[in-house]
């Protein structure tokens, strides 16, 4: 609802990952967001190290929350 606009009015991206020797979870994908696909105000999508609150992160079309929030570890796929 909006968020698209802080990047670059982009809806949906399908990235792929660089490699690295721990598996990637939430919380290193947040700050690979924010180097990567964050084109603007990046406060208005970040705080600290999570997303700002009414921001519904989904994971897979579940929420979060139930998946471990910023330690899930992602799946090849999600």
């Amino acid at each position: 609802g909006g968020a698209e606009l802080l990047f670059d009015g982009v809806k949906k991206h399908q990235v792929t990952l660089p490699c690295q020797p721990e598996p990637w979870d939430i919380r290193n994908l947040l700050k690979w967001i924010k180097q990567n696909l964050l084109k603007e105000r990046p406060e208005l999508f970040m705080q600290g190290e999570s997303v700002r609150p009414g921001i519904l992160v989904l994971i897979n079309e579940a929420d979060w929350e139930l998946m471990g929030e910023l330690d899930y570890k992602l799946q090849d796929q999600d």
